[in-house]
């Protein structure tokens, strides 16, 4: 297997096997490989955490305040005012 480091420090291997294999020795830095014409570069990226359930969302949002169907669609209603008076990039309603 032949490595090259370029001045980037990301390493160029190859094939896509080598760099796989390359990757396995040191997941933190990305590789570049040859593939078809094409030069890709392939990278280590964490698992995707497992997916949670409607149950476990809410637990972590706290219990139920007690607030009404009419109080909840007014705190809706206040927020989408705010966020549209203001910008999704402004400060001001925060």
């Amino acid at each position: 297997m032949a490595l090259a480091l370029q001045c980037s420090e990301v390493k160029v291997a190859k094939t896509l096997a080598d760099a796989i294999d390359e990757l396995k020795r040191d997941p933190a830095r990305p590789v570049r490989a040859h593939v078809q014409g094409l030069t890709v570069e392939v990278r280590v990226v964490p698992e995707a955490p497992a997916e949670r359930s409607a149950a476990e969302l809410f637990d972590r949002l706290g219990p139920w305040a007690g607030e009404t169907t009419d109080e909840i669609l007014a705190i809706l209603a206040d927020a989408r005012r705010k966020s549209s008076r203001c910008g999704r990039r402004s400060t001001c309603c925060r």
